[in-house]
């Protein structure tokens, strides 16, 4: 049976970049969550950043200070409005497939579709990894820009330490008469279990997206793996976020070609090449414009993404509606009458 190969599809790279990208926006869940906002004018600046650079400039009206005056004959006082920018990093990313990679999907009526579903399945994965590196490095307890947005109960004495509803409340108020601004928890798989036992997890089916959509407490579940663990301490980071908690855009620099193919004939392999420059921005925070990226490489890695003093805090916490719970999912043992550590019991608020 003949297979179809990437050398044998049309590939348009100007046309199949934008393909990926569509597919891309379409399936994200923190595209449809809200999570994401896009900004037009942030394509542009990508579009039009010249060779090398690496930063984007996003300017913003700080909010109107200053008491009210009393109506009467004196002139009234003005007051200027007053501007201020958050610096983003430009992220530069690639990865190559060949053949041999995709040859299961090439049996379809529409090869070049399975193509992009394959490669937009994958960008979401990434987009995702992210975003979870972003929120490691301004949420780390000790010296995140946003640590105040931190609620750490790990060490909380017995079933105090797990996630439940009394400390999901007290997270959630650490973003005071804002707190409604958060609408979505990204939680650890065995999070997510730990809250099934405790009969915390509810579920509706959207009619429209056709799936099932978890809740806990009124906030929209996403499961994920990558979000952080300590195994030695056996401590999870759960995280709650509102809509528009990042910007999320795409766009092409000046002489980055995103789609491109190639073919090794001593090899008899076919190689599809995509690349993507993409801004991936906490609202409210600005990155650190002097920040030593890891191998000295032109674009930040996840891992620079982590450093906490690459981030700085640029508005007033309540604007930004991003929150962690920091716990456990078993008690920790508590000490009785004779100091010693005596069986935990209980399994969470409740």
């Amino acid at each position: 049976m003949a297979v179809t190969t990437i050398a044998d599809m049309q590939i348009v790279p100007s046309k199949f970049s934008e393909y990926i990208l569509t597919r891309t926006t379409e399936k994200s869940r923190l595209v449809r969550s809200g999570i994401t906002v896009s900004n037009p004018v942030v394509s542009q600046v990508i579009s039009g950043t010249p060779k090398g650079g690496n930063l984007i400039t996003m300017p913003f009206y700080r909010p109107l200070t200053g008491e009210d005056e009393v109506f009467g004959e004196e002139e009234i006082g003005i007051d200027k409005i007053e501007t201020d920018n958050e610096i983003a990093t430009l992220l530069v990313r690639q990865k190559a497939w060949g053949d041999t990679d995709l040859a299961k999907v090439f049996g379809g009526d529409d090869p070049l579709a399975a193509v992009a579903d394959l490669a937009s399945d994958w960008w979401i994965i990434r987009e995702q990894a992210v975003v979870l590196a972003v929120l490691k490095g301004i949420l780390d307890p000790a010296k995140g820009a946003l640590k105040s947005h931190v609620l750490d109960v790990s060490s909380s004495a017995g079933s105090d330490c797990i996630i439940g509803v009394d400390n999901t409340l007290d997270a959630k108020n650490l973003m005071g008469d804002a707190y409604d601004k958060l609408g979505i928890v990204f939680m650890h798989s065995a999070t997510y279990t730990q809250l099934q036992k405790q009969q915390k997890i509810e579920s509706e089916y959207d009619s429209d997206l056709k799936i099932k959509i978890d809740f806990y407490l009124g906030y929209r579940v996403e499961v994920d793996d990558g979000m952080p663990y300590d195994a030695t301490n056996k401590t999870y980071m759960t995280y709650f976020l509102g809509k528009g908690a990042f910007a999320r855009d795409d766009g092409m620099p000046q002489h980055l070609i995103g789609v491109e193919t190639d073919r090794k004939k001593t090899l008899a392999q076919n190689i599809l090449i995509n690349r993507r420059a993409l801004v991936m921005h906490p609202m409210g925070l600005s990155w650190n414009a002097n920040a030593t990226l890891t191998g000295n490489k032109k674009y930040a890695a996840n891992a620079d993404l982590e450093k906490p003093a690459n981030w700085t805090l640029k508005k007033h916490h309540k604007t930004i509606p991003i929150v962690a719970l920091k716990h456990k999912l078993t008690a920790n043992p508590v000490s009785n009458d004779q100091g010693t550590p005596s069986a935990p019991s209980g399994e969470g608020d409740s």
